[in-house]
């Protein structure tokens, strides 16, 4: 009797033994189960970031070209409307590279002789931008081919959005400063003053630079030719102490969007005194546009809204 318990003793302990066995061996098969899910995850997860750092879509531009016509900070200088003047051709640069100094360098008191010049920080995702343009494109473009100022423009991505419009934007007038530097201001104006927070996507940016001004830009569009160099003009921006668009210095001081024309023209008409220019374009600028209300768009600082995209282009 005493073998037949030991026996059944034994057996019983051989199932749960077994029992016990079979459970961890369900336990590796879930775990295995979940670890190959969980890595095929991380590799859709992995091909996907390739795919959007590849296409522009959402990717990180930390390094890449310069238009030829950008300045050390990444302006570009209008002498006229339809022409830019020589840039520092800049080459490849790195976004995180920004030049060192308080103020844009382009900030700097006008000496007598010198036309005044006019810096304007602007985000084609800024409705106050938007409005700016509006009032003052024609005015300034008399001014510019009166030659009675030389006007330069910083286009930053201070604006965020999941399609990553500023700096799609951004990126298309740059394309459009290398390509076709008679269109560079019509272009911007164009975009920027159309914006009424219907972003535009990267197709229809193409389509306008095709259709109004005869330029193929498309592929420089498509393919985030300048987003490190965008990235390079809001970070220098940025580290500059413009915080919010649009920033407006007329010489070395810096105004309000709504109080900026007054100096200008102050400016205009003691150069065009300087200069001997006979305009009639200062007088009727003068009475053609009171100060505007247009105020200005404040960001965060752009930590990720330079050199790495967060959103996905279009």
């Amino acid at each position: 009797m005493a073998r037949n318990t030991t026996s059944a003793g034994a057996r019983e302990q051989a199932r749960k033994l077994q029992q016990e066995q079979e459970r961890k061996q369900k336990r590796q098969s879930l775990l295995l189960r979940i670890g190959v899910v969980g890595i095929a995850v991380i590799a859709v997860v992995a091909i996907a970031l390739v795919v959007l750092t590849r296409d522009g879509n959402g990717g990180n531009y930390t390094e890449g070209p310069a238009p030829a016509a950008a300045t050390d900070e990444g302006g570009f200088v209008l002498t006229s409307g339809t022409e830019l003047a020589e840039g520092a051709d800049l080459g490849t640069i790195d976004a995180e590279d920004t030049p060192s100094g308080d103020g844009p360098a382009s900030a700097q008191p006008r000496e007598e002789g010198q036309r005044p010049h006019l810096t304007i920080f602007t985000d084609a995702h800024c409705v106050h931008c938007a409005n700016f343009e509006g009032a003052y494109e024609e005015i300034l473009r008399g001014l510019l081919d009166e030659e009675l100022i030389t006007l330069e423009y910083r286009s930053v991505s201070y604006l965020q959005s999941r399609s990553n419009y500023s700096a799609r934007a951004a990126n298309a007038f740059a394309c459009m400063a290398d390509a076709s530097p008679e269109n560079y201001k019509g272009y911007l104006s164009n975009v920027t003053a159309n914006y009424q927070g219907q972003e535009i996507n990267n197709e229809s940016l193409a389509a306008i630079a095709q259709d109004s001004y005869g330029v193929d830009i498309e592929s420089c569009i498509n393919d985030a030719t300048y987003r490190a160099f965008v990235a390079y003009v809001s970070n220098t921006a940025w580290e500059q102490g413009v915080s919010g668009t649009p920033t407006i210095y007329v010489d070395d001081s810096q105004y309000e969007p709504n109080t900026f024309f007054e100096a200008l023209m102050t400016e205009v008409s003691e150069y065009a005194e300087e200069a001997g220019i006979e305009s009639d374009f200062v007088q009727q600028a003068e009475e053609q546009l009171d100060a505007e209300d247009i105020g200005q768009s404040e960001a965060e600082a752009p930590e990720d809204a330079g050199s790495t995209d967060d959103g996905e282009d279009e």
